[in-house]
């Protein structure tokens, strides 16, 4: 298992660049959890996966936000959270953008 986790303050178009999951190293799966301090029209994050096939299962899609009093946690009320098979191995790429000013709070998880 390789367990990643981090924030962003800024869009990132690979979040797995120079990772240990720069490239995942034989087949498994992949769970991803996301969660913004905000979300709303003027301050959130979006996520777009790309899978080694060339598949896009999230494209643009919203974080949501975390309660405020929590930011930093990751809710597992309120988190996104998704599990992709990854059948060879790879590289997996994540794309994160933020618009105006949101904190974005991630895990990653390769089993």
């Amino acid at each position: 298992m390789i367990f990643l986790s981090d924030r962003l303050t800024a869009s990132n178009t690979d979040i797995l660049q120079g990772t240990r999951l720069q490239s995942a190293p034989a087949g498994g799966s992949m769970t991803l959890r996301f969660i913004a301090d905000l979300s709303d029209a003027t301050n959130n994050f979006t996520v777009t996966v790309q899978l080694p096939g060339g598949d896009t299962p999230l494209n643009g899609v919203m974080v949501p936000g975390v309660n405020p009093s929590l930011a930093g946690v990751i809710d597992e009320r309120q988190v996104l959270q998704v599990t992709f098979p990854i059948p060879q191995g790879g590289h997996v790429v994540i794309s994160c953008v933020e618009t105006g000013a949101a904190i974005l709070s991630y895990q990653i998880i390769f089993r």
